[in-house]
């Protein structure tokens, strides 16, 4: 008698996956135009099988522990409240069929009747892919199949806004700590105005001169008030007292200047001392 087991396996990001995905997305984050409502999504398939795909949304937030770690948060009903996307949009198609080597226009569209809906609001988008030819047979000893299919998903962010918005970062505090050649930065973060601030993250450490002897660079988010951690490698620093620079500005590689909520610039300055 012969057994079989399925077993799927689901892919989870927030950026285009490798080629071995074979769906890609772009772009990385869909925003709404406020003018228009609409905001569009391009699924290719860069396989040699169709896929079924499909299209939901699921509001969450990227947030964070007390140690400065990334969490997603999909479970905070006050946020849901106030800035939800969900019950506002569609997705046309929202299910479909990829043959391979081809590619879709997903829109993303807010209903007519909440575009008179004034702030800010996101959510998350999650685009699931099936195989069309689903199962591969792989015949192991004692007579079992193992019957395998590759479900693929990926997640991205969605915006849109309406009326006044507008965004920031004040620093609390930034706390550090050292080990071995990694200096270990927690920076404690208040957003401010109505929207998420979505930018980039650059720390540099200066000596007595002014000359930077390192320096790390990321891309950041605060949705809310949260901390943010961040390593810089220190590899090759004399120990002794620095100067610490750390600056939040909105500007990203992976997302146009005129679709983020833009704000001035904040620096935080701090003596350190490196062992």
């Amino acid at each position: 008698m012969k057994i079989k087991f399925t077993t799927a396996f689901f892919v989870l990001a927030s950026w285009v996956l490798s080629v071995n995905a074979q769906i890609a997305l772009a772009p990385s984050f869909v925003f709404i135009g406020e003018n228009s409502g609409v905001g569009d999504l391009f699924v290719s398939n860069t396989g040699d099988q169709a896929y079924e795909v499909t299209i939901s949304f699921a509001f969450g937030y990227p947030g964070g522990d007390a140690d400065g770690n990334l969490v997603m948060n999909y479970s905070d009903p006050a946020a849901f409240a106030e800035f939800a996307l969900d019950s506002m949009i569609r997705a046309f198609p929202r299910t479909f069929v990829l043959p391979a080597g081809e590619q879709r226009t997903v829109r993303i569209q807010v209903l007519p009747n909440q575009r008179r809906k004034q702030g800010f609001f996101f959510t998350r988008m999650k685009v699931l892919a099936k195989p069309q030819a689903t199962e591969v047979i792989q015949e192991v000893p004692e007579g079992i199949g193992a019957r395998i299919t590759f479900n693929f998903e990926q997640v991205t962010a969605v915006f849109y806004h309406k009326g006044k918005a507008s965004t920031g970062i004040k620093v609390k505090e930034i706390v550090s700590s050292q080990s071995d050649t990694v200096l270990h930065l927690k920076s404690h973060l208040q957003r401010l105005g109505n929207a998420p601030f979505l930018g980039s993250m650059t720390a540099r450490l200066t000596d007595s001169n002014g000359n930077t002897v390192a320096q790390t660079q990321s891309t950041t988010t605060a949705y809310f008030d949260v901390i943010r951690r961040f390593d810089m490698n220190i590899a090759g620093v004399k120990p002794g007292n620095y100067n610490l620079e750390v600056e939040f500005e909105t500007r990203r590689n992976d997302m146009a200047a005129n679709d983020l909520i833009q704000a001035p610039n904040t620096l935080h300055k701090s003596e350190i001392t490196i062992k």
